[in-house]
C-alpha cells in the first residue's frame, strides 16, 4: 500500500477515535478485498466496535485500539455490512456504502426543514432546488448574501401580524433605559455595584480602540463530540479531586523541608495539610478528607437532602470509597453534587464522617498579574454584555438587538459581549418549521450578524461572541467550540469569536463566560442552611469561582449536553477579572472572592424586553511612587474599581 494510501487510512480511523499503528498493513490488505475506502473501512469498524467488541466481557480492554486478533472477526462483520448495503443501494437513490442516507425530501416540503440531530443541520437551499448544505462548527460553505444587508421586512412578516407585544410594552420604544431610572418603579434594578463610581471612564476619546484577545479552550479543527465513555466521564470527575489532593501533599512536603520552621509551626500546617483516605477510621480524633459530594442513595438522581450527604474519593487516594457525612455538627453549609471539598470531622467507625467543618475553598485559583504601566491599570474597559435570545419568542423582528444596538450607538463601548442563542430553538417560528419558502436557519443568522457589522461600522467597537447549544445553527455540545464567523463578517479584525465558556482579555482585563444556565441548574440541586435568602445568588455564583470550573455540577442536568471527553476546557487555569453568567433568574452583579460575577439576564423574555449589563472597569490614575521597577507586577483588583449598572430593555 503506498505511503499515502496508509497515511488516509490512519487518519480516517483517528477521526473515529482509534489507534490503528499495529494493524495498519493487515487493514490495506483487507481494504482492497472488500473495495472500501479508508473512511468506509473507519466508519464500519466504528460499527463493529459499537455492536460486537462492547458486548464481549473479552474484548473490552483497551477498545481505542485496533488489534489484530480481532481483524478476522471486523473482516466478517465488514462483509455482510457491504452486503446489506449493495442490496439496499438501489432502494436508497444511490447512496454509497458506509454513509448515512438522507431521505429525500417532497415535493411540499418546506426549505429550512431540519433532519438529523439539532445542531447539524440539512437545509435546501432556495436557490437550488433539491441541493442540500449541512451547517456545523467547521463549516466552510460560503453562501453569497442574496438580500441588501437591511432589516429584512420579509424576516418583519414572520409570526404574529401588526403591532407586537414587545412595542405595546415599551417604556421608549426604539431605546434603552438605565434601570437607575427606573429604580422606584416596579421591577427596577438600578446600578447594582459601585454606585459612587463614574458611569464613563473620563479621558476615553472616540479614537481609542479596544485591544481583544481570546484565549482558545478548544479548537475547531477536528472537533469531535457525542463519543465520550464512561471512563471519560470517571476520568474528569476524578481529575477535579486529585488535583485539590495533590495541593495538600505539597504542602505537607513543603512544610516537611522548610528549616526555617518551628516545631510547632511544623506541626500545625502538617495537621491541617495531611489528608487521610475516605472511609479511613479516625477514632475519637479529627481527620480531614478530601472528595467529592454525592448523593447517598446509589443510583439516584443526585438530589440531596441533609441526610443523604455523602463524600466520595478519588481512585487513587481512597480507592473510590464513598462515606455518608453527617451535617448535624454544622452551623451552615451550602453544597451540591459534584462540589470537590476538604472536610474536617470524625470517622469513629470507617462509614459515617461526623463533619465538623467543610471547606469549600479548596479549588481557588491566582489571578493574572500585570505590569504597573499596562492598558488594564491605564486605559480601564467599558463593556456591554447581552445574552440572548435577541429576538421575541413569537417573531424573528429582534426589536429588543435593534434597541440595544441603539443603546451602543450612544454609549460607544470598548466592547460589545453577546451570549448566544443567535437563533433560539425555542422561538416560536423555529419548533414549528414556520420560515416561510425563503429562508434557512443560516439566512436569518447571517441576517443578523450583517446587520451587526452594518450597526456598529462606524464605531470603534469591537463584538465578541460567545456560543450557547440552544442556537440551531450550531452543534449542541458543552464544552462548545467558538463558532465560525468568517463567513458572516466583512471585516475580521472587528469580531472575536470565543469558546463557550470561554476567557478573553479587553484592554488587560480578564473576561470569563459560560453560555449554560449554571447557575439556574445549581439553584435546582443546592442545599443549604444558616444563609440569608438575599445572599443566594451570590452564593451560587460564588460555586462557580470557588471550585474553578465552569460547570462544577455533577450529575449534569440533562439540557447540558456535557461532553466528558473535553471536560478537561470547563477548568479555569487562573480566576477571571469578571465572570459571565447567563441565566434566567434574576440579573445581579456581586463580588464572589474578589471576582466580579454578573447575570445580565436574557435581552428578551417571551415577548417582552429583558435586561443586559454595562460594566465600566475604571483605570488607576496614578501607581504608587515607590514602585520603581518598571517590571513590577500587581493584581488587577477590578472589583474595587468596576461599576455595574443593568439597562432595562422594554
Amino acid at each position: 500500500m503506498a505511503t499515502t494510501d496508509a497515511e488516509s487510512m490512519k487518519r480516517a480511523f483517528e477521526d473515529v477515535g482509534f489507534d490503528v499503528d499495529v494493524a495498519l498493513p493487515e487493514l490495506a490488505h483487507m481494504r482492497t478485498r472488500l473495495r472500501m475506502s479508508p473512511t468506509e473501512v473507519a466508519n464500519v469498524y466504528q460499527m463493529f466496535d459499537l455492536n460486537i467488541v462492547s458486548k464481549s466481557s473479552a474484548d473490552v480492554v483497551d477498545r481505542g485500539k485496533v488489534s489484530i486478533e480481532r481483524l478476522e472477526a471486523f473482516e466478517a462483520f465488514a462483509e455482510r455490512e457491504r452486503g446489506r448495503s449493495l442490496e439496499s443501494k438501489e432502494d436508497a437513490g444511490g447512496s454509497g456504502f458506509g454513509r448515512k442516507r438522507r431521505r429525500a425530501k417532497s415535493g411540499g416540503s418546506t426549505p429550512g426543514s431540519t433532519s438529523g440531530t439539532p445542531g447539524n443541520y440539512v437545509t435546501t437551499s432556495p436557490g437550488t432546488p433539491g441541493t442540500q448544505r449541512r451547517f456545523s462548527f467547521s463549516s466552510a460553505t460560503k453562501t453569497p448574501m442574496k438580500h441588501a444587508r437591511e432589516w429584512s421586512a420579509e424576516l418583519d412578516a414572520l409570526g404574529e401580524s401588526g403591532e407586537s407585544e414587545y412595542k405595546r410594552r415599551a417604556v421608549t420604544p426604539g431605546s434603552a433605559r438605565s434601570d437607575a431610572s427606573l429604580a422606584s418603579q416596579p421591577g427596577g434594578v438600578g446600578a447594582i455595584l459601585n454606585e459612587q463610581l463614574a458611569e464613563k471612564i473620563a479621558l476615553k476619546t472616540d479614537s481609542d480602540v479596544a485591544d481583544v484577545v481570546a484565549v482558545e479552550h478548544l479548537g475547531t479543527e477536528k472537533f469531535r463530540y457525542m463519543r465520550d465513555r464512561i471512563s471519560d466521564r470517571v476520568r474528569m470527575i476524578d481529575a477535579r479531586v486529585r488535583e485539590v489532593e495533590t495541593r495538600f501533599a505539597v504542602a505537607v512536603d513543603a512544610d516537611d523541608d522548610a528549616a526555617v520552621a518551628t516545631q510547632d509551626d511544623a506541626a500545625v500546617a502538617s495537621s491541617s495539610a495531611f489528608v487521610s483516605p475516605v472511609g479511613s477510621k479516625t477514632g475519637d480524633e479529627d481527620g480531614h478528607f478530601v472528595g467529592r459530594i454525592v448523593s447517598a442513595h446509589v443510583g439516584s438522581d443526585g438530589k440531596l437532602t441533609d441526610k443523604t450527604v455523602a463524600l466520595e474519593g478519588s481512585i487513587d487516594g481512597s480507592s473510590g470509597a464513598r462515606v455518608r457525612l453527617e451535617l448535624r455538627d454544622l452551623e451552615s453549609y451550602s453544597l451540591f453534587p459534584g462540589q470537590v471539598v476538604k472536610v474536617r470531622g470524625r470517622n469513629p467507625a470507617g462509614h459515617c464522617i461526623v463533619a465538623k467543618y467543610i471547606d469549600t475553598d479548596v479549588s481557588v485559583k491566582p489571578f493574572a498579574r500585570s505590569k504597573t504601566d499596562s492598558p488594564v491599570f491605564k486605559r480601564g474597559a467599558e463593556v456591554i454584555v447581552a445574552s440572548g435570545p435577541f429576538s421575541c419568542s413569537s417573531n424573528l423582528r429582534y426589536e429588543p438587538l435593534h434597541d440595544l444596538l441603539e443603546y451602543v450607538r450612544e454609549e460607544k463601548p470598548d466592547a460589545l459581549v453577546l451570549c448566544g442563542p443567535l437563533l433560539d430553538a425555542e422561538n416560536a417560528l423555529v419548533k414549528s418549521g414556520d420560515l416561510g419558502e425563503k429562508f434557512t436557519y443560516y439566512d436569518v443568522v447571517a441576517k443578523v450578524v450583517a446587520k451587526l457589522e452594518d450597526e456598529l461600522r462606524e464605531r470603534g467597537t469591537k463584538v465578541i461572541f460567545v456560543p450557547s447549544a440552544r442556537d440551531v445553527t450550531l452543534d449542541p455540545v458543552f464544552p462548545q467550540p467558538a463558532a465560525s464567523v468568517d463567513e458572516f463578517v466583512t471585516d475580521r479584525s472587528r469580531v472575536v469569536s470565543v469558546s463557550n465558556p470561554g476567557t478573553f482579555e479587553i484592554n488587560g482585563v480578564v473576561f470569563s463566560a459560560c453560555g449554560v444556565d449554571v447557575l439556574k441548574h445549581l439553584s435546582a440541586r443546592e442545599i443549604s442552611q444558616g444563609h440569608a435568602p438575599k445572599e443566594r445568588l451570590g452564593r451560587l455564583a460564588g460555586h462557580v469561582v470557588r471550585q474553578a470550573h465552569a460547570y462544577p455540577l455533577y450529575p449534569p442536568d440533562v439540557s447540558t449536553c456535557l461532553d466528558a471527553r473535553h471536560g478537561d476546557a470547563l477548568a479555569f487555569e487562573r480566576a477571571p477579572d469578571v465572570l459571565i453568567l447567563p441565566s434566567d433568574l434574576k440579573a445581579f452583579a456581586e463580588v464572589c472572592e474578589d471576582v466580579v460575577c454578573v447575570n445580565p439576564g436574557r435581552l428578551a423574555r417571551g415577548n417582552v424586553g429583558g435586561t443586559l449589563a454595562k460594566i465600566v472597569v475604571h483605570p488607576i490614575d496614578s501607581m504608587e511612587s515607590d514602585d520603581a521597577d518598571a517590571d513590577a507586577t500587581r493584581p488587577h483588583e477590578v472589583q474595587k474599581r468596576c461599576r455595574i449598572d443593568v439597562i432595562k430593555i422594554k
